[in-house]
């Protein structure tokens, strides 16, 4: 390990004042304030001098701790954090999400045959990844592993998300995202508002005000829409949005309504949205007309406690559906989306 990581392990553990840097590491004076000088230019740490001391912590931005969380996971599982940051080891790792032999690895990273190979061989000695076959070598990451897991976490390319957005009586985004990327979001929109749905905290900040949805993982807008047609403010609102927004693959939603069981609640509701305010194309609601199940479902449960309208019957008749739905939310939901 250098002298950079061994500062910033120690740093991982605990902020340190520079002299308890010089005494408890084993490299010079002049190593150990290089050291701290590299890794403050890179924004990895924060440094402040408290009386004639000076005293430096990780930084505080999302990935610096993720990659804090690393270097103490890296270390207790015996793993050198400065071997495993390394680009040509990460190359590599990067290209082991599936089963890879060495020379196809050589391959992608361009790296010598012999580099791949030492680089493989110390992955497969932390435990990081497993072989397959050994003649020949075919190697793949262990994806259990909680340093693969963070790992993944702190390379994920920032993926294209679809925002949905609105103006009301306040500034309103919604963002429907991975545990993960929540968590980034609280790191970095640390004056936003924001609230996570479901859970009754919200912060006041900077408009605007930011819903996030929580999802196992990551949501095309298809498959946000049938998400959310089985909730009120989805019904109401948010999958109105979505209509508006322009776009929504009208053939991809029908398929994935087929794989769900949900043609029959998905071509009510696109009939209703039309007859109000003409948003869908009546060939797509024909389309869906065509695929409705003999399976009679309710639409809204949670709302069937309110009752019916008496508006009701023509959708319920044509689509087989049990409907709970406040028709003049949706009106008013069309009017401000």
């Amino acid at each position: 390990m250098n002298a950079k990581a061994a500062v910033f392990s120690a740093l991982s553990v605990r902020p340190h004042k520079t002299r308890e840097l010089i005494e408890r590491l084993p490299y010079s004076d002049h190593t150990i304030y290089k050291a701290l000088d590299r890794l403050a230019e890179e924004g990895l740490i924060d440094k402040k001098r408290n009386s004639k001391e000076i005293m430096a912590r990780v930084s505080s931005d999302y990935d610096t701790q993720k990659m804090k969380e690393i270097y103490i996971k890296a270390l207790t599982h015996g793993i050198d954090p400065e071997v495993l940051m390394r680009d040509s080891t990460q190359a590599v790792w990067e290209q082991l999400d599936s089963p890879r032999t060495l020379r196809e690895l050589q391959k992608t990273t361009g790296l010598s045959y012999p580099w791949v190979r030492n680089i493989v061989g110390f992955l497969k000695d932390s435990n990081l990844v497993n072989y397959e076959k050994r003649k020949p070598l075919i190697a793949v990451l262990d994806q259990e592993h909680v340093v693969n897991r963070l790992l993944k976490q702190c390379n994920g390319e920032e993926n294209k998300h679809e925002t949905v957005y609105y103006e009301g009586t306040l500034p309103i985004v919604w963002w429907v995202r991975t545990p993960c990327e929540i968590e980034r979001i609280l790191h970095e929109k640390t004056d936003a508002g924001l609230t996570i749905r479901g859970t009754g905290f919200i912060l006041k900040g900077e408009d605007p005000l930011l819903i996030l949805e929580s999802v196992d993982r990551e949501l095309t807008l298809e498959e946000v829409f049938l998400h959310e047609i089985e909730t009120p403010e989805g019904v109401e609102f948010l999958c109105i949005t979505l209509f508006e927004s322009g776009r929504m693959d009208y053939q991809r939603l029908l398929e994935l309504a087929r794989e769900n069981d949900m043609v029959n609640i998905v071509g009510c509701y696109l009939d209703i949205l039309n007859n109000l305010e003409g948003l869908v194309d009546t060939q797509v609601i024909d389309e869906f007309g065509r695929n409705v199940s003999n399976r009679r479902v309710t639409f809204l449960k949670e709302e069937k406690k309110y009752g019916k309208g008496g508006w009701e019957h023509e959708y319920e008749e044509k689509w087989n559906v049990d409907l709970f739905i406040d028709l003049g939310a949706i009106k008013h939901g069309t009017k401000c989306a």
